[in-house]
């Protein structure tokens, strides 16, 4: 189950990356209470999505809603690029963000089935780096329990979920590192990866 679900959270949401937190931003990082209650709140409206009545579209859409409301998206996508974005040309980073975007709605809308019949117990939070550790337990139904940790940190004013960890290993770590070797692969060429996530993008609407 754990190597599974974290091959579900690498597509749906496109492993999430650390941010670069300044001190200012860490002293206005919410509550370990406010962070359990964030999570919580947060599955629970997953969950009760995936598992609720609803055309497998309408269902997509909300899931699209929730998503970008709890997590820290374009924070995110800038830093997956990480140093490349300080190279990237304004034409280049704006395409990014876009594809970026576009691939996080198409892989929640194709693990809709994947997360069917999902339970989501929230355990204890502790205090990380980056933010809030709150520490889960993600059940289905046939498959053993994976023990999940979404940090949360304070961006714009509200908690937003910033990385998730899946028995230990970091999305966010793995994500950057995938980013990176796409372009170190093809001469350091930023145009190598946009035209691999156009690519990406493009298998997923043919279905």
């Amino acid at each position: 189950m754990a190597a599974y679900f974290r091959r579900v959270l690498l597509g749906a949401f496109a492993l999430l990356p650390a941010l670069a937190v300044t001190p200012a931003a860490r002293a206005a990082a919410p509550s370990a209470p406010s962070a359990q209650h964030f999570i919580k709140q947060s599955g629970d409206k997953l969950v009760s999505i995936i598992n609720g009545p609803g055309s497998t579209g309408q269902k997509a859409a909300d899931l699209r809603n929730l998503v970008n409301n709890i997590v820290a998206v374009d924070q995110i996508g800038k830093f997956v690029l990480g140093r490349y974005w300080r190279v990237a040309t304004p034409s280049q980073r704006s395409e990014y963000m876009n594809l970026y975007h576009q691939l996080l709605a198409y892989n929640i809308t194709t693990q809709i089935r994947a997360y069917k019949g999902v339970t989501f117990t929230v355990g204890r939070t502790q205090t990380g780096p980056q933010g809030e550790m709150v520490s889960t337990v993600v059940t289905r139904q046939g498959q053993s329990p994976a023990h999940v940790q979404w940090v949360v940190d304070e961006v714009g004013g509200a908690p937003k979920i910033v990385d998730v960890v899946v028995e230990g290993t970091s999305l966010r770590v793995t994500e950057r590192s995938d980013y990176a070797s796409v372009i170190n692969d093809h001469g350091g060429q930023v145009t190598a990866l946009l035209e691999a996530m156009k690519q990406q993008l493009h298998k997923m609407q043919a279905g």
